[in-house]
């Protein structure tokens, strides 16, 4: 019996020791546990971009959009656009003011050079943004007032089928601006979406209903949904039957506001009663879903919205500059929380008329689910501040890591003048090593019991031979233990480890951890920091954990056999 006691006794050892947690030993200390064979979900690269206007020098971006106010008004055919109220209604040729030269003197020219920037920094996905408020900018610089509104030789009348032979060259004299004309002669430069050098994805124009006062010259009177519905499903009806492989980005809505009620469109308080909606991109997408069915052809394929937080700091300011405020940097670290937490209250106006709709992500999923499934989602603008500041990497690589985790397919950070730091952190899930290496392409489970860490693991594929961890710091003065525990079949030797933290945008190298015992792994986080590990099994040693306890298990057993025969037993 005592023989029996010890045999099992031994076992338990075994199979405790194989399967133990590591020990943790500090309070103050984060415990992290991946399991890089649970919860497998695709990332999309195409959450790693950036508007037009960034330096793809800088940043290992995977998408490119061109889009912003200007493109509703950009006249193709001319290379004209006009500003609106962003400065004061001018028409002029700023969109190509920065343009390769070849581009400056050719139809689509701002379309072009998107094209050729994109490939040059080696950027796979682009979306370019098509004209959906109905009149471009004419031939005629300068400011427009409003005695020059649409209909005037100010503006030339868009629409969208030609009804005549499309030309490789486009009627400059006539009154007209045709999109089908505008995309096939995209397309006989620089091909489809299926094309190395083709735009992949249109956008249906932008922030429409923000219309009636950026471009008040056109836009008139408030938008009606009904109306932008009928202009988004006869363009994006232009799109498919032009290039049926490329997909379409709408409605390009501008804030919390336009997701609730269109900005308070005129028609939207009984649209929403008649059909028990709860906010307009549920009316949107149930409207696109009913379009689709009558014409047999998906016709959105990504639903395009736009975010910048509204959080306010302590000092009351939102998304401020204080960055010697404790306070203030830690309201910018917490505003990302609005895509996900339902925990979370930011103290913004959207919080102080109701928030209905926030935590945003779990919101959009709900709404895609019942009224248009297969739906994907983009931010093709979105900013969270502190673009010249590390508090704003770390927001910036938490709002990856959401992107990740909730399945989002594209997002491009509008960039303002100062965006180093947020770049940098986008290149610690693109490039932090420089030489082209960046996360993995599938998300597993990570477990973190620390508040101050947040831990985004990934794998490549289906392979756990390798696993590439990223833990952003919120605590902002003190470095934080943190204890990483893997649970997985495979046996990880050794690990390298890249910093971005501190007064520089530069991502460090820190000292390898040479030698992992036992899948864990304890390092010191730095504050206010984004820390990769990319974590390699051994693979000429790797046995996997299950045939360890076996064979441990039969050298028990056989221990036993022996002592029982030399008792007789």
């Amino acid at each position: 019996m005592k023989i029996k006691k010890l045999a099992a006794a031994v076992i338990a050892v075994i199979i405790c020791g194989a399967f133990s947690q590591t020990a943790y030993c500090e309070d103050a200390a984060a415990n992290v546990n991946v399991y890089p064979s649970e919860d497998h979900k695709n990332i999309s690269p195409y959450i790693y971009g950036v508007n037009s206007g960034v330096d793809l020098n800088t940043v290992s971006a995977k998408s490119f959009r061109l889009g912003g106010n200007r493109m509703s008004a950009y006249n193709w055919e001319n290379n004209m656009s006009n500003a609106g109220s962003d400065w004061k209604n001018m028409s002029d040729m700023n969109l190509i003011s920065s343009a390769a030269e070849q581009f400056r003197r050719v139809p689509g020219g701002a379309a072009l050079n998107a094209s050729y920037e994109a490939q040059n920094g080696n950027v796979p996905y682009t979306l370019l943004t098509l004209q959906m408020l109905g009149y471009v900018a004419s031939s005629k610089k300068g400011q427009v007032n409003e005695d020059m509104a649409a209909p005037s030789e100010y503006w030339k009348k868009v629409v969208n089928r030609k009804n005549g032979e499309l030309s490789s060259e486009p009627d400059k004299k006539d009154d007209y601006v045709y999109t089908d004309e505008y995309l096939n002669y995209l397309i006989e430069k620089i091909g489809k979406s299926d094309s190395e050098t083709g735009f992949k994805a249109y956008a249906l124009d932008n922030e429409p209903a923000l219309w009636h006062s950026t471009h008040s010259r056109v836009q008139t009177e408030p938008l009606k949904c009904s109306e932008l519905i009928e202009k988004s499903v006869d363009l994006a009806s232009l799109v498919k039957e032009t290039d049926s492989g490329a997909e379409v980005f709408g409605p390009s809505l501008f804030g919390y506001s336009a997701y609730d009620s269109l900005a308070g469109a005129p028609d939207w308080a009984e649209l929403k009663a008649a059909n028990n909606y709860r906010w307009f991109i549920d009316y949107y997408l149930d409207e696109m879903h009913k379009a689709e069915s009558e014409s047999g052809t998906r016709l959105l394929d990504v639903l395009d919205i736009h975010y910048y937080t509204e959080a306010k700091g302590e000092c009351g300011e939102r998304s401020c500059g204080h960055y010697d405020n404790d306070g203030c940097v830690k309201a910018r670290l917490d505003s990302v929380r609005s895509l996900y937490d339902e925990n979370y209250h930011e103290d913004s106006w959207i919080t102080d008329t109701g928030a209905e709709f926030f935590p945003l992500l779990p919101n959009i999923q709900e709404s895609i689910d019942k009224y248009y499934p297969g739906t994907k989602i983009a931010f093709t603008e979105y900013n969270f501040g502190g673009g010249d500041h590390i508090s704003g990497a770390v927001a910036q690589a938490d709002t990856l890591g959401i992107f990740a985790k909730y399945g989002v397919y594209f997002a491009t950070i509008w960039s303002f003048d100062q965006n180093e730091y947020q770049l940098a952190a986008m290149n610690m899930f693109t490039n932090y090593d420089g030489a082209g290496n960046g996360f993995g392409d599938t998300l597993v489970k990570s477990e973190c019991d620390n508040d101050n860490i947040s831990v985004y693991s990934s794998i490549d594929g289906e392979g756990e031979d390798t696993v590439k961890i990223i833990i952003t710091s919120h605590d902002l003065h003190n470095e934080t233990p943190v204890n990483i525990k893997l649970s997985s079949d495979s046996r990880y030797a050794d690990a390298e480890v890249y910093a971005l933290y501190g007064d520089s945008t530069e991502i460090h190298r820190l000292d390898d951890i040479s030698k992992i015992k036992d899948n864990s792994i304890s390092i010191d986080i730095k504050p206010l920091s984004v820390t990769e590990i990319v974590i390699r099994s051994d693979k000429k040693s790797a046995v996997p954990v299950i045939a360890v306890c076996a064979a441990a298990l039969i050298a028990v057993g056989a221990g036993v056999c022996i002592a029982l025969k030399k008792r007789g037993k």
